[in-house]
């Protein structure tokens, strides 16, 4: 979906809808959504086309945009109004093309015999699903179509600068492919750099032509993938049961309304996400063996991500958080820190309990169980840690949010 959130906004408000037009990007208001409209605070979150081409980014603090264009129509994000429409379509894919993949919220991929009588024209049956979109939900999309799912989504970043939304790349032509920058791999993020730093590749055909074992050598198993994917090679089939499958991390993040300068606050803010990452395990009767920590300094400019394996698996916040405060001790500049996230890998199923000399851990376990049934039953904010009523606590503020963000109201 082009710029999903901005575009939900502009197709949910009357004041709009007369004049926009689903081939035409400028018949769109220069909006964008932002953290909070009423004190001029917060990031970019998404902006329409004619705000980008007033030089408007993502993550670009409000204040700096209303610098650069003072007549932008800003708004508060509604996630749930987001998510609703998410699904809403991704069921509209889904009766266009059962085969699909939900891949995002505002994205997915979707698959269809080619070719076939059904399917005698690809473009053709790309633009149906797109007018369908639009006349339902007045939300534009682009739609990359390719031999395989990671064609197909270079194939689709394509699309967003091309008239029509529409590109179409036939098994066995690599040559579109093959004219690409090297940093259009799309996945390969820093390595896509090293590529053009160290092996001279300006483009994807550049990237085919170094030798499987020369990437290989300098990337380990990603050379291999590397290799494939600059040859038009993707083996990844479609899932349509994508987001019901085991996880193999946990995560939880948030940006803080200010700097923290203090360690117990710091400290508050890990434990409220700990638990969290925590109960989410337990529900999908999981447990984790290494923790990771990371910390986005003031300004949003720097940090660490490191992690740490723990001596057996724990699905309890009491046994990681020390390895999690360790961490912080070891790698924290003293800088202000603006955002915080935990995560928890390296999954075992979970099994019997480990019994301990010094603990009671069936007592831990029926704790858990007994809080984890209170928050199903009567929500995360029936029962809390004493700490999340201090200043530091998060958990309050972010109970009334989806994603991160305010849910307001469809």
């Amino acid at each position: 979906m082009q710029s999903f959130y901005a575009s939900c906004e502009v197709a949910s408000r009357r004041e709009f809808t007369v004049t926009r037009r689903m081939d035409r990007d400028d018949s769109d208001p220069a909006l964008v959504v932002a953290g909070d409209p009423a004190r001029r605070s917060g990031i970019i979150l998404a902006a329409t086309p004619p705000a980008k081409a007033r030089g408007i980014t993502t993550a670009m603090r409000l204040g700096e945009a209303l610098r650069l264009a003072p007549e932008l129509v800003v708004v508060a994000p509604r996630m749930r109004l987001y998510i609703e429409t998410s699904a809403r379509i991704q069921q509209t894919i889904r009766e266009h093309f059962p085969l699909q993949e939900q891949f995002s919220v505002d994205e997915s991929f979707f698959a269809f015999p080619h070719p076939s009588t059904l399917f005698c024209d690809p473009v053709a049956a790309a633009r149906g699903l797109q007018q369908a979109i639009w006349d339902q939900f007045r939300i534009r999309c682009r739609i990359g179509l390719a031999p395989n799912k990671w064609m197909a989504k270079v194939a689709n970043n394509v699309a967003k600068t091309v008239a029509g939304g529409i590109v179409w790349w036939p098994d066995g032509d690599l040559l579109p492919l093959h004219e690409l920058h090297v940093s259009k791999m799309w996945g390969l993020r820093k390595r896509a750099h090293v590529l053009e730093l160290e092996f001279g590749a300006k483009t994807i055909g550049d990237v085919s032509r170094i030798s499987r074992g020369a990437l290989r050598d300098r990337f380990g198993t990603w050379g291999d993938v590397i290799h494939r994917w600059s040859h038009g090679e993707d083996p990844s089939p479609i899932h349509p049961d994508a987001y019901d499958a085991p996880h193999k991390s946990y995560s939880h993040r948030v940006t803080l309304p200010r700097d923290f300068y203090a360690r117990d606050e710091v400290a508050t803010v890990i434990l409220e996400l700990l638990d969290e990452v925590c109960r989410r395990l337990r529900h999908a009767g999981q447990r984790g063996k290494r923790v990771g920590l990371g910390v986005t300094y003031a300004r949003f400019e720097g940090g660490f991500y490191r992690a740490r394996a723990l001596t057996s698996a724990h699905d309890d916040a009491r046994a990681i958080y020390p390895t999690l405060l360790a961490l912080l001790d070891q790698h924290w500049s003293g800088d202000g820190i603006r955002a915080v996230g935990v995560s928890v890998d390296d999954l075992k199923t979970a099994a019997d309990d480990q019994l301990s000399l010094f603990e009671d851990i069936p007592k831990r376990v029926q704790l858990n169980r007994t809080i984890d049934l209170i928050h199903e039953r009567y929500g995360k904010t029936s029962l809390y840690r004493a700490a999340s009523l201090t200043a530091a606590g998060q958990l309050l503020s972010r109970s009334k949010k989806i994603g991160g963000h305010w849910s307001g109201t469809p």
